[in-house]
C-alpha cells in the first residue's frame, strides 16, 4: 500500500519517520474497509492510525466531494480529545485544499457551527456525541445533516469504550442503523 506523496510529506514534516505498530496493524486493513478495533496506550499513535487512511480512503474517492458532503465522521468522548484529534488533522488537510474539515464540541454556539458548516462545509467532521447528535436535529436551521452524510465513507469511534460508559450506546446505535439504510 502506497501513500499519496503529499501525506507522506505531512508525516516527514511531523517527525514520524515509520509507523507504529498500532499504525502497522490497522492502516493495511482499514484500507481495504474492514472495520478495525485497536486497543493501545497513550502516545502510540491512534489518532494517525485512522486520519491517514481517512485522507487515503476520501482522495481515492471516483466522485470528489462536494463542499456539503460528509467523508469520514470522527466521534470522540471529549471536546480535549475532540480539539486534539482536529489539530492533528488540520496538518494533513492544509495540503488537501479540497477537503474541509469542521469541528463541533460543546460549549461552542451550535447555531454558529451550522453557519460554519454552510459557509465551509465539512468533508471530515471530529465531534463529541452529543453535539452531532444536536447538529442531526438542526434542519429547521438549514442544516440537513442526514442527507449530507449519505457520502459517509468513514466513521471512527475514538474510545468507544468510553463513549459507552458515558451512555452513548443508543446514539452509536442510530447512528449506525441510520447509516446502514442509507447505504454507506
Amino acid at each position: 500500500m502506497r501513500l499519496h506523496p503529499r501525506v507522506l510529506g505531512a508525516l516527514r514534516e511531523l517527525g514520524f519517520p515509520c509507523m507504529t505498530p498500532v499504525q502497522s496493524a490497522t492502516i493495511p486493513l482499514f484500507m481495504k474497509n474492514k472495520d478495525v478495533a485497536a486497543e493501545a496506550v497513550t502516545g502510540s499513535g491512534k489518532t494517525l492510525a485512522f486520519v491517514i487512511p481517512i485522507l487515503e480512503i476520501l482522495l481515492r474517492r471516483e466522485e470528489k466531494l462536494k463542499r456539503s458532503q460528509v467523508g469520514a465522521i470522527i466521534i470522540t468522548p471529549t471536546r480535549e480529545l475532540a480539539i486534539q484529534i482536529d489539530e492533528v488533522l488540520s496538518h494533513f488537510t492544509k495540503h488537501f485544499p479540497q477537503f474541509s474539515q469542521i469541528l463541533w464540541i460543546g460549549g461552542r454556539n451550535p447555531g454558529e457551527d451550522v453557519k460554519r458548516f454552510r459557509r465551509q462545509g465539512g468533508n471530515i467532521i471530529v465531534a463529541t456525541p452529543g453535539r452531532l447528535e444536536d447538529m442531526f436535529r438542526r434542519k429547521d436551521e438549514g442544516l440537513d445533516l442526514a442527507s449530507c452524510v449519505r457520502s459517509l465513507e468513514v466513521l471512527v469511534l475514538d474510545e468507544a469504550d468510553r463513549l459507552l460508559d458515558m451512555g452513548f450506546e443508543a446514539s452509536m446505535r442510530t447512528w449506525r442503523n441510520f447509516l446502514m439504510t442509507q447505504g454507506s
